[in-house]
């Protein structure tokens, strides 16, 4: 298990070097949030409408923050200065208004939407950078990488969550161990996780309250776990919207406890008092944007709410946009599409062989019952909840402006990953126990396949150069240049993690080849005693 948490680390961090800065989704607006905090241009929260983008924040990046259009090449630039002579935040405009060219051929100020958000994630952000001293003056690229390790550290948990939920279901070994490498085959989450965003703390939390609700389905009604689950949800909604549907998922656990253990209905129902008091100051968040702004969420850019009249309808290509939605959910779910070109590449196939395994997991876990199929359906509410959210906001910008690939992102999902992953792996428990005990060594494969085809996609997209023998080379020269550390520090995670996949490859090979416990119990008496007893 520590292996398998290691081995997550590393991956996450070098993906820090892979991925440059900014090329994450909104990265740039969520730096430049957590500096404003930081010196106190964002605290107290700003309105919506309100907050611009920095000229500053452009320090920590070299390619451009939207949608690309082709190879970059990046191999072949020679304007990126050495490390430690990069631009700092001060240097490059600090806090004045970040300006871009228009519609109308004008410059105005970029609005950071971000601020739609609550400032949970953007405080403790902001935290991290006051450690450094005299930040606004050093390096950007520095203090960004510094912001980009402490979300991996916020994902460092991720795996021990799985294991234990699947524990706490009694998963048959080895599939807890199969669950921890799960995060493992999906490359979208851990690029997610090694980069700037406030989804890596909503997934934890949601990992977290996942544990917590697997604890209460199976019986555990005590205020101690009420009091976690109401604190996890808490800090949950002070961090983004998509926790709006804590409430109901874990009043969806309570109802499924409180009809299975129906002596303990008294319980179950003070354990749910007690959640929904200690939920009171993220529920308050939301009930003051109703109050503020009339609205639960306000619109990021807009003082007052956009005109969100319907025009089009479903004749005007509901279904084109239905099906791009269910495309983009499936495909950003896994992967990303960092040049927003929707092409059917390598990583793009792989993520439909991710989907049919989990769906066939999904399946068998619901007809076979390994679990009990309330539990089940409960731990994946999360994601069909979640998808509805996506989608009512994707439809709501389509009727308005006709939109079709508004807000559609898999990512948004990854707050119901533990109870998904748990599931579709529970489906595996059906199987023989010598194929049961193969799967952590078929998941580990199917990781380093979704990899090796994510990472193909990527390296010729960024880092490949146009012409020339020893692309390779190159390539990896340029990725060594741009790291804002030394590159013997990123010498050391590479080495680390191929050392760790070797040790996680061996362990789980050892865990197929050995025979079940019972199978050699077997073997051992049958040896001694030549005629089994009846």
């Amino acid at each position: 298990m520590w292996l398998i948490v290691l081995l997550h680390l590393a991956v996450m961090l070098a993906q820090t070097a892979v991925f440059p800065n900014v090329r994450s989704p909104d990265e740039r607006q969520h730096v430049d949030l957590v500096l404003q905090v930081r010196q106190g241009d964002a605290w107290p929260w700003p309105g919506p409408g309100t907050t611009y983008v920095t000229q500053g924040v452009t320090a920590g990046g070299f390619v451009d923050a939207d949608s690309l259009d082709g190879p970059q090449h990046l191999a072949d630039r020679d304007d990126v200065p050495p490390r430690g002579e990069r631009p700092s935040y001060r240097a490059a405009g600090g806090g004045a208004a970040l300006t871009a060219q228009g519609p109308d051929g004008h410059e105005a100020p970029v609005f950071n939407q971000l601020v739609q958000h609550p400032p949970l994630y953007y405080l403790l952000g902001a935290g991290v950078v006051g450690l450094v001293p005299g930040w606004q003056d050093a390096p950007l690229d520095q203090v960004w990488l510094l912001l980009r390790w402490w979300n991996a550290l916020l994902a460092l948990p991720l795996p021990l969550l799985l294991f234990a939920t699947a524990r706490r279901l009694r998963l048959p070994e080895p599939l807890p161990v199969a669950a921890a490498l799960a995060p493992l085959a999906v490359p979208e989450l851990t690029h997610l996780e090694s980069a700037v965003n406030n989804d890596n703390l909503l997934v934890i939390l949601g990992a977290c309250a996942t544990l917590l609700v697997t604890r209460v389905l199976t019986g555990d009604l005590t205020r101690r776990t009420a009091l976690l689950l109401g604190l996890v949800s808490s800090l949950a909604l002070l961090t983004k919207g998509f926790a709006l549907m804590f409430p109901a998922w874990i009043l969806l656990a309570y109802l499924v406890a409180a009809w299975r253990y129906r002596g303990r209905v008294r319980s179950a129902a003070t354990s749910l008092l007690v959640v929904a008091v200690v939920t009171v100051p993220g529920i308050a968040w939301w009930v003051r944007n109703v109050v503020v702004h009339g609205m639960l969420q306000p619109h990021g850019t807009h003082a007052t709410p956009p005109d969100l009249t319907p025009v089009h309808g479903w004749s005007d290509g509901g279904l084109t946009w239905l099906g791009r939605f269910a495309e983009r959910m499936v495909t950003l779910f896994f992967v990303q599409d960092h040049a927003a070109a929707r092409a059917h590449d390598a990583s793009w196939w792989a993520a439909r062989v991710a989907l049919v395994l989990v769906v066939a997991g999904i399946a068998a876990a619901l007809a076979r019952r390994p679990v009990p199929r309330l539990d089940a359906l409960v731990l994946l509410f999360p994601v069909p909840a979640l998808a509805g959210i996506v989608a009512r906001g994707s439809w709501e910008q389509f009727a308005a402006f006709g939109d079709l690939g508004a807000a559609q992102q898999g990512r948004y999902l990854y707050t119901g990953l533990v109870g998904l992953l748990v599931v579709a792996l529970a489906g595996a428990a059906v199987l023989r126990p010598r194929w049961r005990r193969a799967v952590p060594t078929a998941l580990l494969v199917l990781a380093g396949g979704m990899h090796l085809a994510y990472q193909y996609d990527v390296w010729r997209l960024y880092w490949w150069p146009a012409h020339g023998p020893g692309a390779l080379g190159s390539a990896l020269a340029a990725v060594g240049h741009w790291y804002p550390f030394p590159a013997a520090v990123l010498g050391a995670v590479a080495a680390a993690g191929t050392a760790l996949a070797v040790a996680v490859a061996v362990s789980v090979a050892r865990t197929a080849a050995a025979p079940p416990p019972d199978d050699a119990a077997r073997r051992r008496a049958a040896d001694a005693d030549p005629v089994p007893a009846a």
